[in-house]
Parts: structure tokens; sequence; C-alpha cells
């Protein structure tokens, strides 16, 4: 045989494109939207730790903000815990309305953190009651070092926010808020599964979001389909919002109880969509494929005398 009987070379499987998976039939180890979404809301509504959890920093939040001079809406606290850069809709208000565009603009990225510290609880505690049937202060400790991770992930909702921003303001009308709303969806679809990722498997920033990206991309998965029910709603919210059109929407320092109903269920929501997130990575995990190995010089020398 030619060759001297060494295995021939095999060729590195093709690129698929971003979506390229999208018509695909259902992944069998994925779990359905639906389910996952009353998997996760049950699993985080169940949990003492996670509801008390929730509203006490809702609460110490609120206390913070008018202590500093903030305002109001006091509705715009609905989306701390929420994927970037939903979150970050809020983290840009906060800081604005607190210190004035002036102070306020260049210290985003420090409401952002205390966001992203907020979220990283988030999965470890939804993550644990996953797996054990109840969160404890075990699952914050865990949750705790997926903070790098997530504040990587807050600080790009910064950027995908004010280049929305940018891309939106090339449009007008209707066209403005279809552009918007589809760069939100990307990033949360992009975004999502990175804090699991950090607290599941302890990886660091670059490898979080690298595989929680082709964990998205996995063909059948749906994950798309997630991103759009989940942003699409929340973004009418916010728009609502902005203007008056929710409780808590306007400039009070004692917002109403209904207020405080809203911005307490928004965030118990939130927390659901963190467990389901969590529970549809956990059931895929084994199936997300590894980083493409960097080419070495030798491999790039053997291409291009293929090539020759």
């Amino acid at each position: 045989m030619r060759g001297g009987g060494r295995a021939a070379r095999q060729e590195p499987p093709p690129r698929r494109g971003l979506f390229s998976g999208m018509g695909a039939p259902p992944m069998a180890s994925m779990p359905p939207i639906r389910t996952a979404f009353v998997r996760g809301l049950a699993a985080t509504w169940s949990s003492p730790l996670i509801v008390g959890f929730t509203i006490g920093w809702v609460a110490v939040e609120w206390l913070v903000l008018v202590a500093a001079g903030f305002v109001g809406p006091f509705a715009l606290l609905a989306y701390g815990p929420a994927t970037p850069p939903l979150s970050t809709t809020t983290d840009l208000a906060v800081s604005i309305g607190t210190l004035g565009v002036g102070l306020g603009l260049p210290l985003v990225l420090l409401v952002a953190a205390v966001h992203a510290l907020w979220q990283s609880l988030l999965a470890g505690l939804a993550i644990e009651a996953i797996e054990s049937g109840g969160a404890s202060r075990w699952g914050a400790v865990r949750g705790l070092r997926a903070f790098p991770v997530t504040l990587g992930v807050h600080a790009m909702g910064v950027a995908v926010l004010f280049a929305s921003q940018i891309v939106a303001g090339l449009g007008g009308g209707t066209l403005s808020l279809v552009l918007e709303v589809a760069i939100f969806v990307l990033a949360v679809w992009a975004f999502s599964f990175a804090p699991v990722i950090a607290v599941a498997d302890g990886r660091r920033f670059f490898d979080s979001l690298g595989r929680g990206i082709r964990a998205a991309r996995l063909p059948g998965s749906g994950n798309l389909t997630f991103a759009t029910l989940y942003v699409v709603p929340i973004f009418a919210t916010i728009i609502a919002t902005v203007a008056g059109a929710t409780p808590g929407a306007t400039l009070d320092v004692s917002p109403p109880y209904t207020a405080w109903i809203y911005v307490v269920l928004l965030n118990l929501f939130h927390a659901a969509i963190a467990g389901a997130v969590a529970i549809r990575y956990l059931a895929v995990a084994d199936d997300v494929p590894d980083a493409p190995a960097r080419s070495t010089r030798s491999d790039a020398g053997a291409r291009a005398a293929k090539r020759r």
C-alpha cells in the first residue's frame, strides 16, 4: 500500500453556518421549551431561599438607590438578573438616573457589575435547585465562581446595547424596533448558556462563552426560538415602562404595592428562565462539541504543501 501503511490524514469536518442547524429535526436529548420552562419555574419558585433572596435583593437595591438619589422609575428594577442586554437597559437607566449623564454613563459598568453578581448567585442557586431539589448557601457559593464570566457577559451587554441603538438609528419607525429586537435576541441566544457553564463546569470566560455559543448552535436545539420567546415579551415590557404604562413606571420614591408585585414577579420570571436555561444545557452538555484545535505551524505547512 502506498504511504507505508500510514493512516490517511482525516480532513476536518466542514464548517457550518451560524444558523445552519435551524432546519434540523428536534434533538432527542433537548427538553422542549415548555417542559424546560415549567421545570425551571417549579425548581426556582418552590425554593424559599431563591424566592426570599429575590425579594430581599430588590428591596435592598431600591433602598440603596433611593439613598443615592434615584427616584425611579421603580419598574426598571424588574430586569436586574435578566440575560444581557435585557438587564443592561436597567444598568444604563439606573446609573444615569442616579448620577446624571456626565457621571452615570462612565459608571454604567459599576451598576452592571452589581447585576452580574446577582445573576451569578442566581445561576448557582438555580442549578443546585435543579440538581438536588432545593437551593442552599452552597449553591450561592458555587455561583460566586461564575462572577468573572457574568461580569464579562454584562460588559459585552453594554457594548451590544450601544451597538443596537446605533444600528436601530439607521432605520426608522418599525424597522428600527425590529432591528433592535433582533440584536437583543441574537445576544441572548449567544450569552445565556455562559453563566450556567461557568457554574456547572468551572470554565473561564472565553471558554464558557465559546462553549455556550457552540451549545446554542446545536442542530435541532431550538435555542434561537427560546431566546426569541424570552426577549420579545420582556422587550415589550421595557417599552411599556418607558411609555409609563406599567406599575411603578413613574418617578416616585414610594412605589405602590402593585409596582412591588410587578417587579418581584418579573425578577422571579428571570429566575425561572435561569432554571430553564440550566436544564436545557445540562441535558445536552455531553453533545456539545469541543472547541476546534488551533492550527500549528506544521499543520499550516502541510496544507500549503498539499495546495502546491
